[in-house]
């Protein structure tokens, strides 16, 4: 099992290739990034990086590298994540959420798509998932009540995949900004 990667509020990401651990930071320019992660996927262009592979997406500004975003839902072969010794991507995302939210300290935090993703200013990370556990769960209720049992069990294993969020990312403190202007 590979070391989780860590994620470094408003500074970047480290985390162990087979190479030795390795940091990318903000401001880092797409060779750094490629001198790391190695060619990015087909489909990448000058300013979005795809390494499929390890799970991560890049986004390069005109500065370098503005944010990083990781598949991390366990379900769908996610990568593990770690914010402050905590590993995200296995914790239950209505708990990691309302983590998040004490942890911001009433920095702004961006509801306009909750419960299916938050950004947390303060803390210079967002989280989304496709369908929102939250949702998934209600879903779940009008089903049983509405009796329709093939479209229960499919509900009951979209609950089970929606349990944690599909991706965690991390951004500089300028992009974060980006998502309250």
């Amino acid at each position: 099992m590979r070391a989780p990667i860590q994620l470094i509020s408003h500074v970047g990401v480290r985390f162990q290739t087979p190479t030795g651990e390795h940091t990318i930071q903000f401001g880092d320019t797409a060779q750094q990034v490629q001198a790391v992660l190695g060619q990015p996927e087909r489909g990448s262009t000058d300013t979005t990086l795809y390494f499929d592979g390890a799970r991560i997406q890049v986004h390069v500004g005109p500065g370098g590298v503005e944010f990083m975003e990781f598949a991390t839902n366990p379900k769908k072969d996610g990568v593990d994540v770690e914010w402050e010794g905590r590993n995200l991507s296995h914790m239950n995302a209505i708990e990691c959420a309302e983590l998040l939210k004490t942890l911001n300290r009433g920095a702004r935090i961006n509801e306009a798509e909750a419960p299916s993703s938050y950004v947390f200013e303060n803390l210079g990370l967002t989280v989304w998932q496709r369908y929102a556990l939250e949702n998934a769960i209600d879903d779940v209720g009008e089903a049983e009540n509405g009796g329709d049992k093939d479209e229960l069990e499919y509900l009951k294993e979209e609950v089970e995949m929606a349990e944690c969020f599909d991706s965690v990312g991390v951004g500089s403190q300028e992009y974060m900004k980006g998502y309250f202007s």
